[in-house]
This record gives C-alpha cells, structure tokens and sequence, in this order.
C-alpha cells in the first residue's frame, strides 16, 4: 500500500519559516517521484509555488525530502491554511498519491 505523510514545523533557525518533510512508502524502488503542495479548497485546490522537489525512491520503496518554505507561501487561504503533499512518478499519466493535511495558520 502506498503511503504519504507531510509534516509542518516552524524553523527555529529562520522566523517565518517552516521545515517541510514529505515521507512516503510503497512505491516502486529506484523510480523517479516527483512532489508538491497542494491548498485544499472546496472548489479547487491551490498550487503552492515553492516548496517543491523530487529525487529516486529508494530500494526498499521509501522516500523522505526535507525543504524550507516560506510562511507566505503557505498562507493560501483565509484564517486556517490547510495543506496536503501530492507524490507522482516522472511519467505521463502518472497517479498521484495524496499525504494527510496540515491544517495551520501560515
């Protein structure tokens, strides 16, 4: 089974920043995967322009990728923000896997 899980945590190295760390497990070993941040919306989800990344899953099916954001990045919505990751493989027509949401004032 494939899972994603997003944490959110402040950076107490950078006020106004946040670490944000997408893990998964159950994809396919050695593949590319690509992730992203999503706004979820009633209507439709916001883009998050930054942060976002990829690199090779690892022989075992698993992956971890650490970035920075910034909190205005974060903010996508009015009052409570609240964000998911989505996980693909590099290929056209790929599934998209979705991560929990963090729900939080960005």
């Amino acid at each position: 089974m494939v899972t994603v899980k997003l944490a959110i945590s402040p950076n107490p190295e950078a006020p106004g920043n946040y670490r944000v760390n997408v893990v998964g497990s159950g994809f396919i070993p050695n593949k590319q995967v690509i992730w992203r941040l999503r706004g979820e919306d009633t209507i439709v989800d916001d883009n998050i322009i930054a942060p976002r990344g990829g690199g090779i899953v690892g022989p075992d099916g698993k992956f971890g990728f650490e970035a920075n954001a910034i909190g205005g990045n974060l903010n996508e919505d009015w009052g409570t923000d609240e964000i998911y990751a989505e996980v693909y493989y590099n290929e056209i027509g790929a599934t998209h896997y979705k991560s929990n949401v963090v729900k939080g004032d960005f």
